[in-house]
């Protein structure tokens, strides 16, 4: 197999690389206010959908600071220049598909576990106040990360079952040479779409009437925000996801039986690094101790100016 770590597209790699890295840079920035007010909200913790959705933060964060970095400088270089041997070379490359798999798959599994977690909370109120405790949520949380590390390094025992295919512009890619560690691989991924088709049709389908009968049950939680009730937090994040990972997928696909231009694999991969950015806005609109908070911090903040300004 032929590996070659210079950029075989037309693009241009500086300006790819810039738009990669305010991408980044905005993530890192929302993702950091979420998680540190979250952090500050303890109580917020005694929610099991914080729990979860800290999770996302978390990947979102391990994206912006490791995989879309590497990225970034490899674009503007216009080759994968991490390490000074083929060695070293195929190694990093490696290590950044791993971290690009991890990221994405750790991402649609939580997603099917708040899917999951938000059917309970709608259709069985009861049951979930009594059984869906913030322990639980946390070590769904901690097995989903394991069992997805786990997943994707085990094969690194054998270091011939990561394949390197192709540099258009920068990211480095990887794929599985063993089918059996394939089908385990798109299995899982398979369990977490339909868990999340089944569960959200499911909950759309007892929405109006938890809507109408038991939104005082629940009490204040981010999925009874007063926001787009029947949309919701869930709704809005699956369509945010959809929108940035479902060019990417659909792509991916299409490549494998015709000649697709390099600016279309650069357009679908500036989308799929946009995730890290709409998911904190999301929760920073829907979850109220989140909104809280900033909606105090930007009073203060006006306060302080019109102090300064009538001085």
């Amino acid at each position: 197999m032929d590996y070659n770590f210079t950029a075989t597209g037309s693009i241009n790699g500086p300006v790819l690389a810039a738009v990669f890295a305010v991408e980044a840079v905005v993530g890192f920035i929302a993702n950091i206010i979420v998680l540190s007010i979250t952090l500050y909200q303890r109580k917020s913790f005694k929610q099991p959908s914080a729990i979860f959705f800290t999770s996302l933060i978390l990947s979102d964060l391990l994206a912006v600071l490791i995989y879309l970095p590497m990225t970034t400088v490899s674009t503007g270089a216009e080759e994968w220049i991490f390490g000074s041997t083929f060695e070293q070379r195929r190694a990093t490359c490696v290590f950044s598909g791993i971290i690009f798999w991890f990221i994405l798959y750790v991402t649609t599994g939580v997603l099917a576990a708040i899917s999951f977690d938000k059917c309970l909370f709608i259709v069985k109120p009861y049951f979930y106040k009594g059984f869906i405790k913030p322990w639980v949520a946390l070590a769904i949380t901690v097995a989903l990360w394991i069992i997805i590390g786990l997943m994707f390094t085990l094969p690194l025992i054998n270091f011939e079952n990561y394949y390197y295919y192709g540099i258009y512009f920068g990211p480095c890619y990887v794929g599985f040479l063993r089918k059996i560690i394939y089908s385990i691989i798109f299995g899982l991924w398979l369990i977490f779409i339909i868990t999340i088709i089944v569960t959200s049709v499911w909950t759309f389908c007892f929405t109006r009437r938890f809507i109408n009968n038991q939104s005082a049950i629940g009490g204040e939680n981010a999925y009874n925000s007063r926001k787009m009730k029947l949309f919701g937090i869930f709704g809005s994040m699956l369509l945010a996801y959809t929108l940035c990972y479902a060019p990417a997928v659909i792509i991916g696909f299409i490549s494998f039986g015709f000649a697709l231009p390099y600016e279309v694999f650069a357009t679908t991969t500036v989308a799929l690094h946009f995730a890290p950015i709409v998911s904190p806005m999301i929760q920073a609109y829907f979850r109220p101790e989140i909104t809280k908070s900033l909606v105090s911090f930007k009073n203060a903040l006006c306060e302080k100016l019109r102090c300064s300004h009538s001085n």
